[in-house]
């Protein structure tokens, strides 16, 4: 399921690889990983072009020819488009009221709090942008992977080149409503599929600024100061699909007929046939969805009497549900009311 070595660079293996001045410190990326699993998973390298990366596309595959002795061969090459992509920049400040701070007890014990409540409030918002981020009305942010798998194709799609032949709907031929939609994601991270690029020369695209005393106006009464410790974390990331084949998607599950047991889609078909058309070769293959689906997921399988699909390994020392030998991370980053995605 995964590759081996550098190839597959996660934040966790950054941070175990630095050395030196580590401006944003290890504890922190922790932190991070136990709030979103998807950390472990995602694969990351440094971008090319300072908070950028230039990336190529593959479109189209070269020629191939079958000849004799003599014969030679007509010359064809792959078509390609080349585009940028540019980290979004997301920043928290830490204030502590001096009085407070010096008082504590145990200080570490004190600022250690202060940072994970605002490493849990950064994680969700850079998990909600790594799947709905939308510069086209959030500028500042960055294209999540809804952008990429945004039109249904799936059964009915041939063409393997396109993103909508990755698209299922899980919409049931009965259904009115549009409300409480879900997905269910299939992720292969990798340096030519999906991944994740931080800033030239940043430590992951992770800083923690100087821990400072400094003046701070209150807020109820502007005309009053107090002092404080204050720290900023920023995060830089952005994000790369270099290849749409390596991801799926059904969209278009609702909450309230996923567990009914009549005149819904074939639920567990269209899984299967996600897992043979989504390529897997030399990728970190990862199932995401919230919890009430993996629940719903779980019902599908009895009734087809295919509870062995679900089993168990040991990913990045941690025990994980697997389904049909892929690792499943519930993320709490998808939303349960999406937007309907139509062909």
């Amino acid at each position: 399921m995964a590759t081996k070595g550098a190839y597959v660079l996660t934040y966790r293996d950054l941070m175990s690889r630095l050395k030196g001045d580590k401006t944003f410190d290890s504890e922190i990326v922790e932190i991070l990983t136990e709030q979103n699993p998807m950390l472990d998973d995602m694969v990351i390298s440094e971008a090319n072009d300072g908070s950028s990366n230039k990336t190529t596309i593959r479109t189209g595959l070269p020629n191939a020819a079958w000849t004799a002795f003599y014969e030679g061969v007509q010359g064809s090459k792959g078509s390609v488009k080349q585009i940028r992509n540019t980290a979004g920049m997301l920043e928290s400040k830490v204030e502590i009221a001096k009085g407070m701070y010096d008082q504590a007890p145990d200080k570490s014990a004190l600022l250690r709090d202060e940072i994970e409540q605002h490493s849990e409030a950064m994680m969700n918002e850079m998990a909600d942008c790594l799947i709905y981020g939308k510069i086209a009305t959030e500028p500042k942010k960055f294209n999540g992977l809804v952008n990429f798998f945004s039109t249904l194709g799936g059964a009915t799609s041939t063409d393997d080149t396109l993103s909508k032949h990755y698209v299922f709907s899980g919409k049931s031929p009965s259904q009115v409503s549009t409300a409480a939609l879900r997905s269910i994601w299939l992720v292969g991270w990798g340096q030519k599929s999906i991944r994740c690029f931080y800033p030239r020369g940043s430590q992951g695209g992770l800083k923690k600024g100087e821990f400072k005393l400094v003046d701070v106006t209150n807020p109820d009464d502007t005309t009053k100061t107090y002092e404080a410790y204050r720290q900023y974390l920023s995060w830089q990331l952005g994000l790369d699909v270099r290849d749409y084949r390596y991801a799926g998607r059904m969209a278009n599950i609702q909450a309230d007929e996923m567990f009914d047991t009549s005149g819904v889609p074939e639920y567990v078909e269209i899984l299967r046939r996600m897992v043979t058309r989504v390529r897997s070769g030399g990728v970190r293959q990862v199932w995401y969805m919230d919890k009430l689906t993996w629940e719903a997921v779980g019902v599908w399988l009895a009734r087809k009497t295919m509870t062995n699909a679900i089993g168990f390994k040991d990913l990045q020392e941690r025990p994980t549900e697997t389904l049909f030998g892929i690792p499943v991370r519930i993320c709490d980053a998808l939303n349960s009311n999406e937007t309907e995605v139509t062909a």
